[in-house]
C-alpha cells in the first residue's frame, strides 16, 4: 500500500490538533465554554447569533431594501449595506480578535456569512467584482493584513464571484475614524483613496465594496465614489457590522 506524503502530513496534523485539544481545549472566545465549532474559536451557540440584519439598508433612511439594490426614497448619494448585526459587545469582541489578536480564520468566516445573507436577499444584484476597503501600506504593514480582505475573500468563496485587491489604494495615513466625533470623519477621509484601475476593469461593472465595521458611513462613501468615478455602474456595501444611532429598518 502506497501512502501519499502530503495525504501522511495531513493526517499527523490533525491527530496532533486532536492531542492538543485534549490537553487545551479550545475555549470560546466570547463565552468561555468550550469551542465546539470547526474553526474552534468561537462556539457553535455564539456563532448562532451572528444572523445578519433581514435585508440590506439604505444608509440615509436606514429603511430595509427588500426588493431593489437600492433605495427609491433617497437621493443618489444614498448608500446600500449588507450587514451581520450591530457593534453590540459580542461582534466587537470578535473583530477585535481579528483584528489585534491576529486571528485570521474569523475573516473569512464572517464573509461567508455575509455571503449567505446576499445570497438570500431577493435585492442582490448580479457582483462583478469584490474590492475590499483598503489600509494604508503603513497600518497594513504593523497589522500583517488587512482584515476588510480577510473578509471579502470569504464572501467571494461563497458567492463565487472574484476579487481584485490592486485597484483600490489609501493616498495618505488617516486619523482613526472611531477617534473622531461625526462631523470631523467625512473630512477626514476625503480625497484619501484612489482608484488605479489602467485597463478598465470596473467600467460598467457591479462592485461589492466590503469594509469590517461602519459607523457614519463615510469610509464607505469615499470609497464607494472613487470607484463611480472610476466607471463602475453600481456599488453596493457589506460589512460584518453596522453601528448607526437609529435602527435600520424601523421606517415604513
Amino acid at each position: 500500500m502506497t501512502v501519499n506524503p502530503a495525504e501522511g502530513k495531513s493526517y499527523l496534523a490533525g491527530q496532533w490538533h486532536d492531542l492538543l485539544d485534549l490537553i487545551y481545549p479550545p475555549v470560546c472566545g466570547l463565552c468561555g465554554k468550550l469551542a465546539d465549532s470547526d474553526d474552534r474559536l468561537i462556539c457553535e451557540f455564539c456563532w448562532s447569533g451572528v444572523k445578519g440584519l433581514e435585508a440590506p439598508y439604505c444608509s440615509t433612511c436606514q429603511v430595509f431594501l427588500r426588493s431593489k439594490p437600492f433605495c427609491t426614497r433617497c437621493d443618489e448619494p444614498s448608500m446600500t449595506v449588507y450587514s451581520l448585526g450591530y457593534f453590540d459587545n459580542q461582534m466587537q469582541t470578535i473583530l477585535h480578535d481579528l483584528k489585534y489578536r491576529q486571528l485570521k480564520p474569523l475573516g473569512p468566516i464572517l464573509g461567508q456569512k455575509l455571503a449567505d445573507l446576499i445570497s438570500r436577499s431577493s435585492a442582490s444584484p448580479t457582483f462583478d467584482l469584490i474590492l475590499a476597503v483598503p489600509l494604508h501600506h503603513s497600518r497594513q504593514y504593523k497589522r500583517g493584513f488587512n482584515q476588510a480582505e480577510e473578509i471579502a475573500s470569504g464572501i467571494a468563496a461563497g458567492i463565487e464571484v472574484a476579487t481584485i485587491f490592486s485597484l483600490l489604494h489609501a493616498t495618505r495615513k488617516t486619523r482613526q475614524q472611531a477617534k473622531l466625533p461625526a462631523s470631523r470623519r467625512e473630512e477626514n477621509v476625503r480625497d484619501a483613496y484612489t482608484v488605479i484601475d489602467p485597463d478598465h476593469i470596473l467600467e460598467n461593472k457591479t462592485v461589492l465594496l466590503v469594509d469590517d465595521v461602519t459607523t457614519t458611513g463615510a469610509t464607505l462613501r469615499e470609497n464607494r465614489r472613487v470607484i463611480l468615478d472610476a466607471g463602475a455602474r453600481m456599488v453596493l456595501t457589506a460589512v460584518a457590522a453596522t453601528a448607526y444611532p437609529v435602527d435600520v429598518g424601523i421606517k415604513n
